[in-house]
């Protein structure tokens, strides 16, 4: 009797324990529901909230759904404006935001997923300075989403197609991982690029540190109308947004001219330092592949004191060929001259859009050792006038040597000497690069008279002048002329020296 006293005491203990367990359980989970009914974050107005808070912006939000397993929402057809404006300048088609409960403890949302973005930016939005949010994403996903940059004077915006976007650890402690794949505008080819940015720097934003790699891929040269070709290139990155150390690659199997169709194949190696907040570009190294020339360059892409951005290079090239120096430039399906070049060259290449070779500037010593004509009638004038036949393989070989500055499409030659073993002509005048026309004045130096002249440098203006100096045949000293165009010169003496 007294055992089942007992243990009827201890069923009731436990029913007592049970009840009150489940009261408190009842308790708690109404508080907790009243708790997160005042202070669940993913309420619409609290996702309003916190959107316009990160975005400086108003929004609005065309429809909004919860969820509570796992904790999130999903908004659609979100629009974001700037006061007093009533185009939006960011649009997602569908947004969908989920945590979990630990996440909630800790601040912390797992996806953040916008589907159909659209952004719309001027250039001084990436300069804005806006407060950093405490809440982390631990994955932002916007997958084909646009990115519009809009100009200045009513220019065609640039328009940026990411097919794949992402941060890892957004607004977290440490670093930010991202990734993207995306369609460039200009010029227009496919980029690749990873890395990393932070632990960010609060106080200036443009100090945080980031890095990574990048590839592009079939970007079309001819965006810039003077100028065509594919080019592809490959690189990493590391530094800050105020100052990115770049080194790469580029490949270009054809870099093409515009107004000759004419290219040759140029790669290079680079190393350089880009202002992201600017946009400036220092080239501290770049060696370059053109054709058959080697050249070493530096410079940089800025703006200008004047306000305009251009581009200014030193080249230096102590080993190449005239043929592929020039052939991009010249309309002649053949480059007429052929020899090893060298030359040191400062350009300027000012933005715009007049024609290249007006808009190009530049100053530059070079010299042409062992030139040989590709023209047969140029050529057989300079090595044979009046050779006997033994003498048809006759090759003369001729040096050149001068000082060059180029101005609206016109070179001037301030001095350029030319010789061979027998002769040597000084010359100044111009070259218009763009009608090919020459008009160069000087003296022609021989060391036998030119009665005697068969063949070199001498033999391209005997003909002409010989009628003139059957007077004087011990004539060594006489005033020249060359006309004509590149492919086609004219040699003759100069009557108004």
């Amino acid at each position: 009797m007294d055992g089942l006293q007992a243990h009827a005491s201890l069923a009731r203990r436990r029913t007592r324990q049970l009840v009150l367990a489940a009261i408190l359980l009842l308790g708690f989970v109404i508080a907790a529901a009243l708790l997160g009914r005042h202070y669940w974050p993913f309420t619409e107005s609290a996702i309003r909230k916190n959107l316009a808070s990160a975005s400086s912006a108003q929004v609005q939000i065309g429809s909004f759904h919860k969820k509570y397993f796992p904790p999130g929402c999903i908004a659609e057809n979100v629009s974001f404006r700037r006061d007093g404006s009533e185009q939006p300048f960011i649009t997602i088609r569908r947004l969908t935001i989920s945590s979990n409960l630990a996440g909630l403890l800790r601040h912390h949302v797992s996806i953040f997923r916008a589907q159909g973005m659209h952004v719309i930016a001027a250039p001084n939005d990436f300069r804005r300075n806006q407060s950093r949010k405490k809440t982390t994403i631990d994955n932002f996903v916007a997958d084909d989403a646009v990115l519009e940059i809009a100009k200045k004077n009513s220019q065609p915006s640039l328009k940026f197609t990411f097919h794949k976007f992402s941060f890892r650890n957004l607004n977290g402690q440490g670093v930010t991982t991202f990734a993207a794949e995306f369609d460039n505008p200009q010029p227009q080819g496919f980029i690749r690029t990873s890395g990393q940015f932070g632990p960010w720097n609060s106080n200036e934003p443009v100090a945080t540190p980031v890095s990574g790699t990048y590839s592009l891929e079939h970007a079309d040269l001819g965006v810039f109308r003077s100028i065509g070709g594919i080019v592809s290139s490959t690189g990493n990155f590391n530094g800050t947004l105020k100052q990115l150390e770049v080194q790469g690659t580029t490949h270009t199997p054809e870099f093409v001219v515009t107004k000759t169709h004419h290219g040759v194949p140029l790669d290079t190696q680079f190393s350089a330092v880009v202002d992201g907040t600017k946009g400036d570009v220092t080239l501290r190294s770049v060696v370059a592949h053109f054709g058959k020339d080697l050249i070493n360059a530096s410079g940089s892409i800025a703006r200008r004191e004047d306000g305009h951005r251009s581009a200014i290079m030193d080249l230096d090239c102590d080993k190449g060929r005239i043929e592929d120096t020039f052939y991009p430039f010249i309309h002649s399906p053949h480059p007429p001259l052929k020899g090893d070049v060298a030359f040191q060259m400062h350009v300027t290449l000012p933005s715009g859009h007049e024609r290249f070779v007006k808009k190009l500037q530049l100053n530059s010593t070079f010299r042409i050792q062992n030139a040989k004509f590709t023209n047969p009638e140029t050529e057989a004038r300079v090595s044979r006038v009046s050779s006997p036949p033994e003498q048809d393989n006759t090759e003369s070989l001729a040096d050149f040597q001068g000082s060059v500055s180029l101005r609206d499409g016109v070179a001037h030659f301030a001095n350029l000497s030319v010789h061979d073993q027998d002769a040597a002509a000084l010359l100044r005048g111009n070259f218009d690069l763009t009608d090919q026309k020459v008009n160069m004045h000087g003296q022609l130096k021989t060391a036998a008279s030119l009665a005697k002249t068969t063949h070199g440098i001498k033999a391209m203006f005997a003909k002409a002048i010989e009628p003139f100096f059957k007077k004087k045949p011990h004539k060594t000293v006489v005033p020249v002329h060359v006309g004509g165009t590149y492919s086609h010169p004219s040699f003759g003496l100069d009557l108004g020296s």
